[in-house]
C-alpha cells in the first residue's frame, strides 16, 4: 500500500509542499533595528599634558634683508640650496639696508558681496569680490637706494653703490610707478638652531608713501605700501618657504 504524499489543510486546499517534499518556509515578521551606540571618545584626564604646543615653532625674524629688482628681472627658480640654506640674491636684487623696528607687515583683505532674500535675515549666499595683498616697510637709512625708490625710480636707473654719499634724484610728476620684485631672506635663531624664512613677491608697485621727516632729534625714515599683484606670465602672486640647515 502507498502512502499519500499530499495532505489536506484545514480550510479544504492541499499542501503542496507536502507533496513535492519541499519544506515551507515561514517568514517572521520585521522588527526594528536598534541603532548601535556612538563610540565613546575618551576624556582628558590633564589639559596641560594633552596640549600639542611647541615653543621652538615661534618665531621672531629681526635678522632680515629686503631687496627689489625690477619686474624685468627674472625670478628665483630656488630659494634654498640643498644644504637647506637660503640662497644668495640673484644679480639685479638690491639690498635697501635697515628696517626699522616697525618691521615688515603684510596686510591681506578680502571683501564679499552678500544675497539676502526677503524670508532670510541672514545672507543666502555670499560671493567673493576681491582680495588684495600689501605689503608695509619703514627703511631707516635714507641712502642712495630708498631714495631713489621714493622718486619712483626703476631700480635700473639706480647708482652703483646703495652706500654713495653722492646721488641727486629730481622728481617729476608720475602716471605711473615701475613694477618690481620684492625678496625678502629672514633668520631666526643662530648655528643648529637656526630657522629661514623667504617670502618673494612676483610682482609690486609702490601705492603709498609713509611720511618723511628731517629734524634734530628723528632718523630721516623712508616707509612705503607696495600693492602685490599676479604675475601674468606665471600665475604667481607670492611665496613663504622654511628652511633649516641640513645635516652634513
Amino acid at each position: 500500500m502507498t502512502d499519500s504524499t499530499t495532505s489536506s489543510l484545514s480550510d479544504g486546499t492541499k499542501d503542496e509542499g507536502a507533496k513535492t517534499g519541499t519544506p515551507t518556509t515561514t517568514t517572521a515578521p520585521n522588527t526594528p533595528t536598534t541603532p548601535a551606540a556612538p563610540a565613546q571618545t575618551a576624556t582628558i584626564a590633564d589639559v596641560q599634558q594633552y596640549m600639542q604646543n611647541n615653543p621652538g615653532n615661534v618665531r621672531k625674524h629681526a635678522t632680515m634683508i629686503i631687496a627689489i629688482a625690477d619686474y624685468s628681472t627674472p625670478a628665483p627658480e630656488q630659494f634654498f640650496g640643498p644644504d637647506g640654506l637660503p640662497r644668495q640674491l640673484p644679480d639685479g636684487y638690491k639690498q635697501l639696508g635697515y628696517v626699522t623696528t616697525k618691521g615688515v607687515v603684510e596686510k591681506r583683505s578680502v571683501k564679499t558681496d552678500d544675497t539676502t532674500m526677503l524670508q532670510d535675515l541672514e545672507p543666502v549666499r555670499s560671493d567673493l569680490s576681491s582680495s588684495t595683498r600689501q605689503i608695509d616697510v619703514t627703511f631707516g637709512e635714507a641712502n642712495a637706494y630708498t631714495e631713489a625708490l621714493r622718486a619712483g625710480l626703476p631700480v635700473a636707473s639706480w647708482p652703483e653703490s646703495k652706500d654713495s654719499k653722492t646721488w641727486s634724484y629730481t622728481e617729476h610728476g608720475l602716471s605711473q610707478l615701475p613694477l618690481y620684485r620684492i625678496y625678502l631672506i629672514a633668520q631666526d635663531g643662530v648655528g643648529a638652531d637656526a630657522v629661514y624664512r623667504v617670502e618673494f613677491a612676483y610682482k609690486a608697485t609702490i601705492s603709498g608713501f609713509g611720511d618723511r621727516t628731517l629734524d634734530r632729534a628723528d632718523t630721516e625714515d623712508l616707509g612705503f605700501t607696495f600693492d602685490v599683484l599676479t604675475d601674468e606670465r606665471t600665475g604667481k602672486q607670492y611665496d613663504k618657504a622654511s628652511s633649516a640647515k641640513t645635516a652634513a
